[in-house]
């Protein structure tokens, strides 16, 4: 596809035009130009812990140019290249005044009316829901009360917004921007079709479906993010035109989740949360900070399931957020933050970062300029901008299970890409460093040989269950992996084994033997089957060299290579 204009915009927002001369600028401005034209899109297929070469060459074959146009309009422009055998082509059409975007897995409607996106729909669970994708943003608190809550000594405190402390004045969810209506572009190809949505010049994302696979990408990109706000009056608003902006994106739906939702603890188990509530092992909620008390770190996802039927969707993010589900049906995830004012928390300045990097144009170096930043006396730059992704997985509680967990590897642990422009073939196009799959639940966590030199040459060697208890009706059940299966090629056969801690510095049948056993009370209420609770020892004798591994648990191994 033809690369668009927002992301030709992003190198140039690097440039500090502090001092510089008209020409200077202009050379300023032709050395950041991305000369790209376009994005290469192609299905590959790679070896499990291996790689494979990939050929590109320039095509000598026209084609006609595929449609990119406004949802309700007919622009021509570029068309991703190269029909792929086999591979169904994504479409584009508009039935009555809406959009709908489809390939073989997914079905999108996009209103007429707002350009927003309306339903969703799994095409091969036959799953549908309402989902409404939009941005906001929640303005810092500067101290005071917080609205909405009963005054009191926790609900009106001195505390404000900033890198450590999100604390917003009020509930209140802003637009991005004067409120206009949302900009669409539509881009069909082979394997990929794009909806680029345009909510302001600072928040902006595309709906991205690639063929094959079982979720919908969001690209979201955020930023400048704006200190002044002129298009909120700040006289009928009494408050300053310098606002903090806390920004989210938002993912309404039609499930009913009354309340509940999970998030993920470090990438592994989904805790449960409740709005306005905590577990059963803490005190009772009083709630005083409506917005923030309800936030909850998201390394991996956010899931919400619906309490009357079969339905689920989990938010995937390539980064860690913040996140909640503040109403029925929502998920909300904070992709930027710019704070004009300092929480007073030990960094003693606000989070209010630019993408050179530098303070505030003409304050003193050290000192707090007028825009709530520590100045170096000459900056004139953009204020930062931060590009990330979000896949949506809706279906079955089942379906949706199952998949998140292996897509969550491929968006978080995505395969190296090195380039060459040499011609030459490699000896090895393509290689394996395993010899047999790992089942769908196990994930190969860590291969090294860092510690060799303190192990008498024993590689370092991990293991990782990727589900957790209830998770998944197979899935997330205890599973064999034979390390000598695993790895039984020519030249990395394993010798020998031996388990140990998870930190490598301990033998773990000696650290079992000696370690102490906690007196705990299951205050949840889940009585676990021994297949979950007891844990198998590992058998270094075994010519099997048999690894059990229960749902979450990770096991660690020295071993060496024949």
């Amino acid at each position: 596809t033809t690369l668009d204009n927002r992301t030709l915009s992003l190198p140039l927002l690097y440039i500090n035009y502090f001092g510089l001369t008209p020409a200077q600028q202009t050379a300023a401005i032709a050395a950041r130009t991305n000369p790209a034209t376009h994005e290469l899109t192609f299905i590959a297929e790679l070896p499990a812990v291996g790689y494979s070469t990939i050929t590109v060459a320039k095509s000598t074959e026209t084609r006609q140019l595929a449609q990119q146009r406004p949802a309700a309009g007919k622009q021509q422009q570029h068309h991703r290249g190269g029909q792929r055998e086999g591979v169904a082509a994504a479409a584009a059409t508009a039935i009555d005044e809406d959009t709908v975007v489809e390939n073989s897995n997914f079905k999108l409607t996009f209103d007429g009316t707002t350009n927003l996106l309306k339903t969703i729909m799994n095409k091969e669970s036959g799953v549908e829901a309402d989902l409404e994708v939009s941005w906001g943003w929640y303005n810092s608190s500067v101290g005071g009360c917080t609205e909405g809550v009963a005054k009191g000594v926790d609900a009106c405190s001195g505390q404000k917004s900033g890198a450590y402390i999100f604390r917003p004045n009020s509930s209140t969810v802003f637009y991005p921007g004067p409120q206009t209506k949302v900009v669409n572009e539509v881009v069909t190809g082979d394997i990929v079709t794009e909806v680029r949505q345009t909510f302001s010049d600072w928040a902006t994302h595309v709906i991205r479906l690639v063929e094959g696979e079982a979720h919908v990408e969001v690209e979201w990109t955020a930023g400048p993010i704006p200190m002044d706000t002129p298009w909120i009056d700040p006289v009928a608003a009494g408050l300053p035109n310098l606002w903090g902006k806390e920004v989210i994106v938002k993912y309404a739906s039609s499930i009913k989740s009354a309340g509940k939702f999970y998030t993920d603890s470090n990438g592994r188990e989904m805790v449960p949360r409740q709005y306005n509530a905590r577990g059963p092992s803490y005190p009772v909620l009083q709630v005083n900070e409506p917005v923030a008390g309800n936030y909850y770190p998201v390394n991996n996802m956010i899931a919400i399931e619906d309490s009357s039927q079969d339905v689920a969707l989990t938010v995937l993010s390539d980064v860690s957020q913040g996140g909640s589900s503040l109403a029925d049906g929502e998920i909300e995830l904070m992709v930027h933050r710019r704070v004009l004012a300092d929480d007073s928390r030990g960094v003693q300045e606000p989070l209010n970062e630019t993408m050179c990097g530098c303070g505030d144009i003409n304050a003193a170096p050290g000192q707090m300029g007028a825009h709530g930043a520590e100045g170096d006396g000459g900056c004139l730059c953009a204020g930062l901008t931060v590009r990330g992704k979000h896949w949506l997985v809706l279906g079955t509680k089942n379906e949706v299970n199952a998949y998140r967990r292996q897509a969550s590897e491929k968006l978080n642990f995505p395969a190296t890409l090195a380039f060459s422009k040499s011609k030459l073939a490699p000896k090895a196009p393509s290689a394996s460093m395993v010899s047999a799959a790992l089942p769908a639940n196990v994930k190969l966590l860590t291969f090294t040989s860092n510690y060799a030199d303190i192990n008498d040459g024993a590689l370092l060697l991990r293991l990782a269950h990727l589900y957790q208890v209830d998770e998944h009706p197979t899935l997330a059940q205890p599973v064999n992996v034979s390390l000598a299966n695993l790895f039984a090629a020519p030249a990395l056969t394993i010798q020998s084994a031996q388990e140990v801690t998870l930190g490598a510095n301990q033998d773990m049948n000696t650290f079992q033997q000696n370690k102490l056993v906690w007196k705990t009370k299951d205050v949840h209420g889940h009585g676990r089957a021994e297949a979950f609770t007891e844990r198998v020892a590992f058998d270094p004798n075994d010519s099997d060299l048999m690894v059990t591994l229960r749902p979450m648990e990770v096991r660690t191994f020295l071993v060496k290579m024949a």
